[in-house]
């Protein structure tokens, strides 16, 4: 996972995503595209200062019994040793912290364990710039129509699917690209293909 260690970024500073495909993609490669979901790779303010509710709001389960968990023995002991009530406050914070920054984690980690699959990573100044730059890539590669198989999910007819995204450099035309989510204050993951929609 890529890692914006710093939370206060500039306004123009490069950012990165993940791409997301759901599993059993449609035929239709515009289809395919208008599924995929980008996740922005950075600090979750939302996640920090919603913490119990950003999870459950995102439907992470697993994380936010671990939370519960957590919370309950850190205050438990921080009572324990007779801690100052601000102690535990501030404990709290600091698990706030941590869901914060692992937010891009935690819902990629959900998004495979759904089946899905993670196309690739670009930085990027905006998430306008991330979208064209990744189907500027991937669409010329895909054929216009998938082939059903017989036995399973659409698949290319005898064409390979595109090799899957790296990080790419910014200002470099020729790299690889892919995108999604800043989460200044939306936390919900970005569909993908809002760019092209108007072009193809």
């Amino acid at each position: 996972m890529i890692v914006t260690v710093w939370p206060f970024q500039a306004p123009g500073r490069m950012t990165a995503y993940t791409v997301h495909e759901p599993p059993n993609p449609a035929m239709d490669r515009i289809d395919r595209a208008d599924a995929m979901v980008f996740l922005k790779d950075a600090f979750s303010w939302s996640a920090f200062l919603l913490g119990p509710i950003w999870l459950l709001a995102n439907r992470l389960w697993l994380a936010l019994v671990g939370y519960v968990a957590g919370a309950v023995a850190v205050g438990g002991a921080l009572q324990a040793i007779g801690a100052d009530p601000g102690a535990t406050v501030a404990a709290l914070f600091g698990i706030n912290a941590v869901i914060g920054y692992e937010a891009h984690l935690l819902r990629a980690a959900k998004l495979t364990s759904s089946g899905w699959s993670m196309l690739g990573t670009i930085t990027g100044t905006s998430i306008a710039e991330c979208e064209r730059r990744f189907f500027e890539q991937w669409l010329p590669a895909q054929p216009v129509l998938r082939t059903a198989t017989a036995g399973g999910p659409a698949a290319n007819a005898g064409i390979p699917d595109a090799p899957r995204v790296e990080a790419a450099a910014y200002g470099s035309p020729a790299a690889p690209t892919a995108a999604s989510n800043q989460d200044g204050g939306a936390s919900k993951p970005r569909r993908g293909f809002g760019f092209f929609r108007r072009k193809h």
